[in-house]
């Protein structure tokens, strides 16, 4: 008896627009299991130097105001960009790994500078120089995905939505920017002149750190306000007529 003719072996296949969309998928994936871990290792070291605090006498009033702050500044960290990274259609580049990285170097110095020595916290004047960094790091990274979308063509039903989330970028690059700038004047203004001069001044430090909690918020309140934005636009550009039909995905434009 004759055994059945086997079927022809099938080779497999992957073009172009797939292997794209595989490497997209792929940059995506990394970047949350990175932030997952860097989120982690933040929250544990700040976990870790708010124990050192409460044991350490110091006053409550002089660290807890940078503690919190430092927390609001994880959460701008790895929420801000969550409408945003919704729009990036390209293939995942070097920035995509290296400038997450450096943000979550700068939120793990934030606690560590906050770490006490018997009575006294001997980085506490260092922490406004890395809260300006993460400032500078945050605005090239804004303006880095603002570049990005404006590389890509959307379908012209998202368009609007599209360019109000851009409009909205621009105006945080630069509070970043701002922000950064400010926070490196004071730490240049206690190194040179209020720690050889005026040492007694550094007693009201937690004014700062006021200053910054309060910062902080502001910027969650506006991320949450360009998310509900953002999530409005969209919707609304749904339920608008187009002119003509929608491609299937959004594509670069090179």
């Amino acid at each position: 008896m004759l055994l059945p003719t086997m079927r022809a072996q099938h080779i497999p296949e992957l073009d172009h627009a797939t292997l794209a969309a595989r490497i997209r998928d792929h940059g995506r994936e990394t970047q949350l299991f990175l932030n997952s871990v860097l989120v982690s290792v933040a929250v544990a070291n700040a976990a870790y130097v708010f124990a050192l605090l409460l044991g350490s006498g110091i006053s409550p009033m002089l660290w807890l105001p940078f503690i919190l702050a430092s927390f609001g500044f994880v959460l701008i960290t790895f929420s801000g960009t969550s409408s945003t990274s919704l729009l990036i259609v390209s293939l995942p580049d070097w920035r995509d790994g290296v400038l997450p990285l450096l943000q979550a170097m700068a939120v793990f110095l934030m606690f560590s500078t906050l770490i006490p020595a018997h009575s006294t916290m001997p980085l506490l004047s260092d922490w406004y120089a890395v809260v300006a960094a993460h400032a500078f790091i945050g605005g090239f990274w804004i303006r880095s995905l603002a570049a990005r979308i404006k590389e890509t063509r959307y379908d012209p039903a998202v368009r609007d939505a599209v360019e109000g989330h851009l409009k909205s970028m621009r105006g945080s690059a630069i509070a970043a920017a701002s922000s950064g700038s400010f926070w490196l004047a004071i730490w240049l203004t206690i190194r040179w002149w209020v720690l050889p001069e005026h040492p007694e001044f550094l007693r009201f430090q937690g004014l700062l750190g006021l200053v910054a909690l309060a910062i902080s918020i502001g910027v969650l309140a506006l991320i949450e306000r360009q998310r509900q934005g953002f999530a409005i636009l969209v919707s609304d550009s749904q339920t608008a007529p187009s002119g003509r039909a929608r491609p299937d995905r959004p594509h670069n434009s090179k």
